[in-house]
């Protein structure tokens, strides 16, 4: 018996050019799409520039417009009367008993014929009407969606609404779901279990033993064996998020498929194997595909003899790929039972996440084993790190173990970080490859929700960027703590960010719990920018260790002083986020809301990421006024970059190097009280104005690029290369760039990788600042990219001028021991008089957050 496909009529769409009007009709949607998108392509985008999209407003690189159009209008078609269904109903008739099926859609449309023709009409032996095969009845179905794309979806391709000018904003506006970690598997959802040698197979959940943590479960196909399931060998069909997948990250992927066996009473299906990312890639309208291998191999006892065999898998998408669930979300579900007793044990200040092999001491202590090639010298442990923070008067815990055999206690873990008032994770290379360190990451981010702390610590390179870990923190300022010599500078910004994010006696750290800040309670007339370091009160509160100046020239005084007279915005008292990516947002609104900035220069100041990112911000991308006020101990800040933005501007300094007693202050404050009577009024004594607020989104001047700009990007192994911006994604600040040489790989670098390819000025340029310089050439290779220029990040360890001109000097960032490919010809650990013109720069988080709107 033979089954043919049929469909009904289907009366045509007619659609038109938003450009010119130009009309086409067709029954199929499709192929009003190509025909269009033909037109739109040889009519009305030049080979070089830009175009408007006539229905959002875009404005989009001519040879990316198709593109956007397909991505983000969804073949656009319009009919006369500018309406466009949503959906389009569609007929099948069945060809053995004439039975109609309607549906809205292809996919329901096609399942219900397949199971109607499958339940009713299959005999002994069937010959497709597509290929005319002989086919097994119990494989027909696979056959049709295998072989022939369902055949009735694939003619027709009505899988999302469409979009025209008049209902794109409604569309736009439309809530997205949004989910916060991997699902929790339950009784009755859909898996993936291992089964025998290697392999993973379709199943349902029926049960869960929550002290042995299996799984008891049903095969799809009907075999009995094999069904209880620990937890690590299981996860829910469903595609995962991007963060949830980096390179080095365990997937399951499909390859090949099994037969039924009667005998077995199991019916057929599709293998899933583990597998290790290796690569991320961008298909050409974006979309990451995904490469890598089977983690087990025959020596592990895995099958490999099985039809379409491959030891590596290439260009999965996302929804080919499933995920195993974190421990910590299932622990977390059955922390009901936990007593009273454990959740009063496990209330602590700090968590600190770390990798065992990142401490000399666990290893001393036998707990981890020291990874070959580490040298513990000149690293910081998480453990000495934990130390200083105990010795502040903080609660930390971290890695607990059971006291019987000195394994890791998951529950207490759990119960830590879910009682914990900030998370503070040390992570390296061992750190991203570690899977408990992992989970225990992404439970307190997506799970439990606690403010995080990143910190770099660890001998290995920055092969972690690339990782779960790193997307967890992309946008995120982390605190490097690598090298020692740097641990006292280090731990003061750390103890910074705990302060704020904890809410302890005995300190000024904010409540956490306080209400959101927003533009109407951040509207102040000055904003004070400062270094913890520089300020007597802090040390005083033991929020530092050592204090830089005195208590006459210390930048809280000075703002209680201010207040008198002004609003004014302190860090202390406004800040209210436990996300650094909120923390930020909150310091860009004070800074936007406050008619004049005081900075407390000093070097402290200039060696703070922080503080050197506020002051960018305000004097380069707002153009804020501002009053430099010189605090600490010495001028060394001058020859920094911030010291070249004070410099160059011309702007007075208030000089407080040497202000000792109350007399001294008392004539600073007056000169500092006459500076800021330039820009505003006393509160009492100001007019209110009902004239809106200065609309700074339009006008930042931001290093971020945009789409279309030119730009210097990482690729891999620490190098640079030319491209062009296509997209940017602010949720985990990435970009999709296209490489100049038309390489297709590495397409989607992080905000910080990613550089102007322009001139700089002068002022952004300054001893310790990290650049981007030009170093050595590279060929082309047929079929993938042209040659060019490499680029690479470095640091500016001098500026000299020499008739009117400056110079620059340093040395790479990266070395080989980071992954840094240092075999090139032309390389050299350091480069040497550079002028501004042959230098790049990376954009801060707070331009790449706040860039204007296209």
């Amino acid at each position: 018996m033979g089954c043919c496909l049929s469909k009904s009529k289907v009366e045509p769409i007619v659609a038109s050019c938003p450009q010119c009007h130009k009309k086409y009709d067709s029954s199929v949607v499709a192929n009003i799409g190509t025909e269009l998108y033909d037109h739109i392509a040889t009519v009305h985008c030049p080979e070089q520039g830009s175009i408007e999209c006539v229905l959002c407003g875009s404005t989009v690189l001519s040879k990316g417009y198709i593109d956007h159009l397909k991505k983000e209008h969804n073949f656009t078609a319009q009919h006369e009367n500018g309406d466009v269904p949503r959906e389009i109903t569609q007929n099948v008739t069945c060809p053995e008993c004439s039975e109609t099926f309607q549906s809205h859609s292809a996919d329901e449309l096609g399942n219900s014929l397949y199971e109607h023709i499958t339940s009713l009409h299959i005999s002994d032996q069937i010959n497709c009407s597509i290929c005319e095969d002989s086919i097994n009845p119990s494989d027909y179905v696979a056959h049709l969606r295998q072989n022939h794309d369902f055949v009735i979806r694939s003619e027709i391709r009505v899988e999302a609404p469409l979009v025209t000018s008049s209902n794109i904003n409604s569309l736009n506006d439309a809530p997205r779901p949004m989910r916060e970690g991997r699902p929790i598997p339950k009784p009755g959802d859909k898996v993936l279990c291992k089964w025998g040698d290697w392999q993973y197979f379709d199943s349902t959940i029926l049960s869960f033993d929550q002290y042995k943590l299996e799984y008891y479960i049903e095969w799809d196909d009907q075999d009995p064996t094999g069904r209880n399931i620990p937890i690590e060998h299981l996860a829910v069909n469903q595609s995962p998020y991007e963060d949830e997948i980096g390179i080095g990250s365990l997937v399951l992927f499909h390859q090949g498929r099994y037969c039924a066996n009667a005998d077995m009473g199991r019916l057929s299906g599709v293998r899933w194997h583990q597998g290790k990312i290796t690569s991320i890639t961008a298909a050409q309208d974006g979309t990451k595909l995904y490469s890598g291998s089977h983690t087990k191999s025959e020596e592990d006892g895995k099958w490999v003899t099985y039809k379409d065999y491959e030891p590596n898998f290439h260009n999965y998408k996302l929804d080919e790929l499933r995920c195993a669930p974190n421990l910590f979300d299932i622990l977390e579900q059955n922390a009901a039972q936990q007593n009273q007793e454990l959740n009063t044990l496990t209330q602590c200040d700090v968590y600190l996440s770390y990798c065992p092999s990142d401490s000399q001491l666990d290893v001393k202590a036998g707990l981890a084993e020291k990874p070959e090639g580490t040298n513990y010298e000149n690293t910081n442990d998480p453990l000495k790190i934990k130390k200083d923070l105990e010795s502040l008067g903080y609660k930390v815990l971290s890695n607990i173990r059971n006291p019987h055999n000195q394994e890791l206690d998951l529950n207490k873990i759990v119960a830590c970080i879910k009682n914990c008032k900030v998370f503070v994770c040390c992570i390296s290379d061992d750190y991203a490859s570690n899977d408990n360190c992992r989970m225990e990451m992404q439970y307190a981010k997506k799970t439990a929700h606690k403010p995080l702390i990143p910190i770099i610590v660890g001998d290995g390179g920055w092969d972690w960027q690339a990782t779960v870990v790193g997307m967890l923190i992309a946008g995120e300022r982390y605190i490097d703590f690598k090298m020692r010599d740097a641990f006292d500078e280090k731990f003061e910004d750390l103890k910074t960010q705990v302060g704020n994010l904890t809410n302890k006696s005995g300190t000024q750290a904010v409540d956490t719990t306080a209400k959101p800040t927003t533009p109407e309670n951040t509207k102040k007339d000055i904003f004070i920018s400062y270094c913890w370091t520089n300020s007597h009160l802090s040390k005083e509160n033991n929020e530092i260790k050592e204090l830089v100046g005195n208590e006459w020239n210390d930048p809280r005084r000075i703002k209680s002083l201010l207040a008198k007279k002004y609003n004014v915005w302190l860090d202390i008292e406004q800040l209210t986020s436990g996300q650094m990516t909120g923390m930020f947002e909150q310091i860009t609104t004070g800074l936007i809301n406050s008619k004049v900035v005081c900075a407390f220069v000093s070097s402290q100041y200039a060696r703070s990421e922080n503080c050197k990112m506020e002051f960018q911000f305000a004097a380069k991308s707002l153009k804020k006024p501002f009053i430099p006020i010189c605090v600490g101990e010495d001028m060394a800040w001058t020859e920094s970059v911030i010291g070249a933005l004070v410099m160059g501007s011309g702007v007075p300094i208030v000089d407080m190097l040497d202000v000792r007693k109350d007399s001294h202050l008392e004539k600073k404050m007056e000169e500092i009280m006459e500076r800021i009577s330039e820009f505003i009024q006393p509160a009492e004594e100001e007019v209110m104005s009902d004239s809106p607020p200065p609309d700074y989104q339009s006008a930042i001047k931001s290093r971020a690029p945009r789409v279309g700009d030119h730009v210097i990007s990482h690729h891999f192994r620490h190098a640079y290369y030319t491209a062009t911006i296509l997209s940017f994604n602010k949720e985990d600040m990435t970009y999709l760039i296209q490489w100049d040489d038309g390489d297709p790989s590495g397409r989607n670098p992080r905000y910080d990788q990613v550089g102007l390819n322009i001139e700089p000025d002068e002022d952004d340029i300054g001893v310790g600042e990290k650049v981007f310089f030009p170093q050595g050439q590279y060929g082309g290779t047929e079929g993938n990219n042209t040659g060019g220029v490499r680029y690479h990040e470095g640091v500016v360890d001098s500026a000299v001028e020499r008739n009117g001109v400056k110079y620059f000097s340093g040395h790479h960032v990266r070395g080989g021991d980071d992954g840094k490919w240092v075999t090139y010809r032309g390389y050299d650990y350091n480069f040497h008089n550079m002028t501004v013109a042959e230098l790049r720069i990376a954009p801060n988080a707070m331009d790449a957050l706040f860039m204007p709107s296209e």
